[in-house]
């Protein structure tokens, strides 16, 4: 965390690029708006599952792939702590070795959560401006618990995932070729920045097995309807228990992989 907030330009960035996300990324793509007026049945709302505009259907993708992007690049701290000789250090402290790599997982995990609460602030402002984010039917603790529940497992997943890679491997650019390969197949083949019904038919069948789909509807759901139905927590529910078993089986691969494979 330290390293976070004693370098400006790093901290400033991380700051600043969910807030291009949602600003730039939600303005410009916001296909709503060759939805033709008019037609019985088919509004933005009905496209949106019942977000009344596209930044507030967007939110939950961009907090979700903001987590998928801030997790993958932690596993890379590991590479540089080796290269520069501070895992060496570490290595000879009476500490457990996976607590040097949970270490790097919970410092992503704050720096997300403090990305997510500006990337939500500067959406709400937007609605000053133009369309923004809006809470039309309300924002209770349970689905606030929801929303920190989700984007803490997103992270820890991805983060842990990257960290188990990063042990195995010496250079840095190994992992930011890895990195690159996958980031935006996950994040196009979910549902993040657009709605299953307008992906084709086989992109959204791979999209519901995406971890990124499950945190990204979470989210969504709770922010565009408030209070949820029965049925509602149920699909919920569902979202939060796949991200806990994977959360789980990553966590005790991160202890296997950090005790055995750690190497100067």
């Amino acid at each position: 965390m330290k390293k976070w907030y004693r370098d400006p330009i790093f901290f400033v960035v991380g700051l600043l690029q969910p807030i291009f996300w949602i600003a730039l990324f939600g303005s410009a793509i916001d296909f709503t708006k060759f939805i033709p007026s008019g037609i019985p049945g088919i509004s933005p709302s009905s496209i949106l599952d019942g977000a009344p505009d596209y930044i507030t259907f967007l939110i939950g993708g961009v907090l979700t792939t903001t987590a998928l992007f801030t997790g993958m690049f932690s596993g890379t701290n590991i590479i540089w702590d080796r290269r520069l000789g501070t895992l060496s250090r570490f290595l000879i402290s009476p500490i457990r070795r996976s607590s040097i790599v949970f270490s790097k997982i919970f410092g992503s995990i704050v720096r997300i959560m403090v990305q997510a609460a500006i990337l939500i602030g500067v959406a709400m402002l937007l609605g000053s401006v133009t369309q923004g984010l809006v809470f039309q039917h309300g924002f209770t603790v349970p689905d606030l618990l929801v929303l920190i529940a989700s984007l803490t497992m997103i992270a820890f997943i991805f983060s842990s995932m990257f960290s188990i890679i990063a042990i195995r491997l010496t250079k840095m650019n190994s992992i930011f070729g890895i990195i690159n390969l996958i980031n935006l197949p996950l994040m196009f083949a979910s549902y993040a920045m657009f709605p299953k019904d307008m992906m084709a038919s086989w992109l959204g069948n791979v999209a519901q097995y995406n971890p990124v789909s499950w945190s990204a509807q979470s989210i969504r759901m709770v922010i565009i309807n408030g209070s949820l139905s029965a049925s509602q927590w149920g699909t919920v529910g569902l979202y939060l228990l796949g991200l806990f078993i994977l959360t789980v089986i990553l966590v005790i691969a991160t202890i296997v992989a950090s005790e055995t494979e750690i190497r100067e």
